[in-house]
């Protein structure tokens, strides 16, 4: 069998497996129940069995069937009606088999393991089915159930990190922090033998798992150590796209001919696409991919007088951007300044970043505002995938079959032409899409060379920072710039945002807190609680982003990093036409001269 296959038949076996053990606490024990235990088989051959409690419990049942305790079926509902609802009993002595028992200070049911088992299903889809009767959402056989429902979803999915890395957490977070305790009550509570072993196998076959997703979950995350490039045909590419969006949410480049600020050939932004022949590769994109999992506006929370509902992104489905390798350098940008500054992550930017992958454009071309070169973000090794996508990408099917129809009329039977797409796989969670098709020596290419050159500023003395805030040439922007904001709209590594508090019409005591794209280049950006404004001006908003762009972000990073990529957009985008490159080169004139007057 495929890796694919034995991977979803191992998946088929832990369900099965989880129903089983879910069976045993969901109700007293029938005969049909009975004679299946008596045949059941359990993964002996694997090294995670031979942990001391796995190990045992299964010598343990082949000795229970083997040697006949004398245990009857009425004896068995009997210990069941006693061991797991205390009848016959005094109050409060048994082992009750609920989460929020074993968790809650009271040791009482429906507390807070409760509540956050029912949101969890419910954001999943789940709704208690008519064969739960009585129990509630963290019982151990619904728990138990869920993690059934949740190997059979992740054998679903081509990506299946997500799925593992999810059921890890239920288990050790709804399962693993209170069942072991619960199967000692078991031994301690129980009058058969069958209970007593019963507890002891839910326990070693808990930890047994846990070992197991452990191993997964490491095997996935380790699991290319080389290279491997293909060549496919385009159709066939197209085919393996659409397969995976049964995973994925694929975004790409894609034109709207309705929009657009100049009269341009519309707007290229970063979209949801269904084919190849919706991205655009022939032309810069208007805005940066960083929108696709840093949106420009997006909930927190919801609150009201009572309580605060935290806004969770439940979506399973993972994130494939069609990137260029600058855009590609300024996600790693975001990445520092959200996940790596001052110790410690944002939690909102981090839920959606870790569910993103780049497949890596290839550029056709170095366009008019490229820096890429300067600013050393020409090159990426930050991909899943990098293709080379060729000319014909970013047309539309009618654009397509008119050049067919040009090509045939020329002479050409361009119906024969084979379109293929060159492409390398980084990341083995996308390997064995690709196994079929024809393996080639594929390197991607990267831009040498742009038409202009950035000059960045060496600005290695601090102590040159008053005579650079006071530079007179900062003042020409008072005259040149709106202060529209435009520039941040469109950059790659912005990332500044505002907390924003809506409150309902309708009702004054519920509302909603928002995280909103903010602009430096704004005079509003730098209104503290008191009304005042900072930097009221465009002279020193604009000499805020340039050092911000080629010093701040240097300093405290280190390295010859810088926060601006050279994607040059907010040249391109500017009403105004303020040249980047410019601003920026002239500082470096400037700076220089400061140095040479100082000796």
């Amino acid at each position: 069998m495929s890796n694919k296959s034995d991977f979803k038949q191992l998946m088929s076996n832990r369900e099965e497996l989880y129903r089983f053990f879910a069976r045993l606490f969901q109700k007293e024990i029938d005969e049909a129940f009975f004679e299946q235990l008596r045949h059941v088989k359990f993964p002996m051959d694997r090294e995670e069995t031979q942990l001391t409690e796995f190990s045992d419990a299964l010598l343990r049942l082949n000795e229970y069937f083997e040697y006949d305790a004398g245990e009857t079926l009425d004896d068995l509902a009997a210990d069941y009606a006693k061991t797991f609802l205390g009848a016959g009993i005094v109050e409060g002595h048994a082992a009750f088999p609920y989460e929020s028992v074993y968790t809650s200070p009271k040791r009482i049911m429906m507390q807070n393991a409760w509540n956050e088992v029912t949101d969890i299903y419910m954001n999943k889809g789940i709704e208690m089915s008519e064969n739960a009767g009585d129990l509630k959402a963290d019982h151990i056989a619904i728990e138990l159930e869920y993690m059934a429902f949740l190997c059979d979803d992740t054998s679903q999915h081509t990506e299946t990190l997500f799925g593992l890395e999810e059921q890890k957490e239920f288990l050790n977070r709804h399962l693993l922090n209170w069942v072991p305790e619960f199967c000692l009550d078991i031994k301690y509570y129980a009058d058969t033998e069958f209970y007593r072993m019963v507890g002891q196998l839910t326990t070693g076959f808990l930890q047994f798992d846990s070992f197991v997703l452990d191993s997964m979950i490491a095997a996935r995350k380790a699991r290319i150590s080389v290279t491997r490039s293909f060549r496919v045909d385009r159709s066939r590419l197209d085919e393996i796209l659409d397969g995976l969006k049964k995973d994925y949410h694929i975004f790409g480049p894609k034109r709207y001919r309705d929009r657009g600020m100049r009269e341009t050939d519309g707007l290229i932004r970063y979209s949801e696409i269904n084919s190849l022949d919706e991205i655009v590769n022939n032309e810069q994109s208007d805005f940066s991919p960083k929108e696709v999992f840093y949106p420009i506006a997006s909930s927190l929370f919801r609150f009201d007088e009572n309580s605060v509902t935290e806004t969770i992104n439940n979506d399973p489905k993972g994130i494939i951007i069609f990137a260029r390798p600058c855009d590609i350098e300024a996600v790693r940008r975001l990445d520092n300044i959200f996940l790596a500054n001052g110790g410690s992550s944002d939690v909102y930017y981090k839920v959606a970043r870790d569910k993103v992958k780049f497949f890596m454009m290839e550029c056709p071309q170095s366009w008019e505002n490229c820096t890429c070169v300067s600013m050393g973000t020409n090159r990426t090794e930050n991909y899943s995938i990098a293709m080379r996508l060729g000319d014909q990408s970013g047309y539309t099917q009618k654009d397509r079959e008119d050049r067919l129809r040009e090509g045939i009329q020329d002479g050409r039977d361009n119906g024969r032409i084979r379109e293929v797409i060159d492409l390398q796989v980084k990341d083995g969670e996308f390997l064995d899409l690709f196994l079929e098709e024809e393996e080639i020596r594929y390197e991607p290419r990267f831009i040498e060379h742009n038409e202009k050159d950035l000059k960045i500023p060496q600005i290695d003395d601090p102590s040159l920072l008053p005579a650079i805030y006071n530079l007179e040439f900062w003042q020409k922007y008072n005259d040149e710039c709106i202060s529209c904001g435009g520039c941040n709209a469109v950059c790659g590594t912005c990332s500044c945002y505002e907390t924003i508090d809506f409150m309902d019409q309708d009702n004054s005591r519920k509302g909603e807190r928002r995280r909103i794209w903010s602009s430096c280049m704004r005079p509003e950006f730098s209104r503290t609680a008191g009304g005042n404004v900072i930097r009221k001006t465009p002279d020193v908003m604009m000499r805020f982003k340039v050092l911000h762009k080629v010093y701040d972000y240097n300093k405290r990073i280190g390295g010859n990093e810088h926060m601006c990529v050279g994607c040059g957009r907010c040249t391109k985008r500017c009403p105004e036409d303020i040249s980047y490159i410019d601003t920026v080169n002239q500082l470096y004139d400037e700076v220089e001269r400061l140095k040479a007057e100082r000796g």
